[in-house]
C-alpha cells in the first residue's frame, strides 16, 4: 500500500511539473538563436541575412548567430536544418526555387522533402534581370531575341549553375520565344557575372542587386527586368511583360524552422520575423542594398512556395529528362 502511495505521489509531482516545463518562455534569456545560410560569406543571401540579423535580436532579446553552411547548391545547410532538433532554435535562410529543385530532381539524392521544414517569413524577392557586356553589339532585349534566331545555339547565356531560377527563367524564356541559346552554367553568381563582364558570353541571367552594381560600374548593359512594374533602381530598363513577354522571375529569400517545431514557437519566431523585417531601420538597410522587403507570413509564405513549385515542376522535369541539369 505504501509503495503504491509513493507511486501514486510521484506520479502526481511529475504530472504538475509537465506544464511549467512545457511554458518555459521562448527563446530562453540569453540562449542565441541559430540562423543558417547555406551559401558561402559576401554573397546576397549571406549581406541580406546579417542585415537582418540586428532587427531579430532586439524583437526576440536574444543573440542571432548567422552561420555559413555552404555547399551543393544550398543543400547542405538545408540538410542540417531538417537533420536538426524541432525546438526553433535552429532556423535557415534558403532561396527559392532552390530549395524545391533540390529535392525535385531525383540526381541529387537530397536528404529531405517539402515536408521536412516549416515556412516562417519571406523576406525578399531579389528580382531577375538579362544583361549583356557593356560593350556587345547587342542593344536591345529584341537585339538579344534576334540574334538567337539568326544563329540558334550559338549566342551564349550564362547563369550561376543548374537549375537555379536563372536556368530555369532561361529555360522558359526560350521555350516562350521559340529561340535557342546555348546555355552555360558556372558555380555561382559571381563567376557567371565576371564571365560576361570579360567577354567570355554573350548574356547572362543574374539577380536585380548584381545588375544595379554592374550597371552602375559601367560593366554591363541591362536589357530587361523580369519583375511585374519597372525598377526605380534601374530607372529607363524595361520589364520583360512591357516587351511582350510575360515571365517575372527572381531569387526569393525566406525563413523555415525543422517540420516538428511546437506551434507557439513557430507562432513567436513569425511573429518576431514579421516586426524585424518591417522595421524601419530594416528597411532602410535593405534599401542601402537596393531591395524592398517582400515580407509574407507563414500562410502566404507556404502558398506561395506550393504555387511556384508546381507551376515549375514540369519545366524542372523537362530539364533532367534531358539531362541538362549537371
Amino acid at each position: 500500500m505504501r509503495r503504491s502511495l509513493c507511486a501514486a505521489l510521484a506520479l502526481s509531482a511529475l504530472t504538475l511539473a509537465l506544464p511549467a516545463a512545457a511554458q518555459r518562455p521562448f527563446p530562453e534569456p540569453g540562449r542565441p538563436l541559430t540562423v543558417i545560410v547555406p551559401y558561402p560569406p559576401g554573397g546576397g543571401s549571406d549581406v541580406t541575412a546579417r542585415a537582418l540579423a540586428p532587427e531579430l535580436e532586439r524583437t526576440l532579446g536574444v543573440p542571432v548567430v548567422v552561420v555559413n553552411r555552404a555547399g551543393a547548391s544550398s543543400q547542405i545547410g538545408m540538410a542540417e536544418l531538417a537533420r536538426s532538433r524541432p525546438d526553433g532554435y535552429t532556423i535557415a535562410y534558403g532561396l527559392w526555387p532552390t530549395t524545391f529543385t533540390l529535392y525535385l530532381d531525383p540526381s541529387r539524392h537530397a536528404p529531405f522533402t517539402r515536408q521536412s521544414f516549416a515556412p516562417l517569413a519571406m523576406h525578399v524577392i531579389d528580382p531577375g534581370t538579362i544583361l549583356v557586356p557593356a560593350n556587345s553589339p547587342i542593344r536591345s532585349f529584341a537585339e538579344l531575341v534576334a540574334a538567337a534566331r539568326a544563329r540558334p545555339g550559338a549566342v551564349s547565356m550564362a547563369d550561376p549553375g543548374p537549375l537555379g531560377w536563372e536556368h530555369i527563367s532561361s529555360v522558359q524564356l526560350q521555350r516562350m520565344l521559340n529561340i535557342e541559346f546555348n546555355q552555360i552554367h558556372y558555380q555561382g553568381g559571381g563567376p557567371a557575372a565576371t564571365a560576361a563582364i570579360g567577354g567570355q558570353v554573350d548574356a547572362v541571367m543574374t539577380s536585380l542587386s548584381t545588375a544595379r552594381t554592374q550597371s552602375r560600374a559601367g560593366t554591363l548593359r541591362v536589357l530587361a527586368t523580369l519583375t511585374d512594374r519597372p525598377s526605380a533602381e534601374l530607372p529607363g530598363v524595361p520589364t520583360l511583360t512591357s516587351l511582350g513577354t510575360a515571365l517575372t522571375a527572381g531569387s526569393a529569400r525566406g525563413f523555415v524552422a525543422a517540420a516538428g517545431t511546437p506551434e507557439p514557437i513557430m507562432r513567436r519566431l513569425a511573429e518576431a520575423l514579421e516586426a524585424a523585417i518591417n522595421s524601419p531601420a530594416h528597411r532602410e538597410a535593405l534599401a542601402r542594398l537596393g531591395l524592398e522587403a517582400t515580407f509574407m507570413g507563414p500562410a502566404e509564405f507556404d502558398a506561395y512556395w506550393t504555387r511556384e513549385e508546381n507551376a515549375m515542376r514540369p519545366v524542372i522535369e523537362e530539364i533532367v529528362k534531358q539531362g541538362q541539369n549537371n
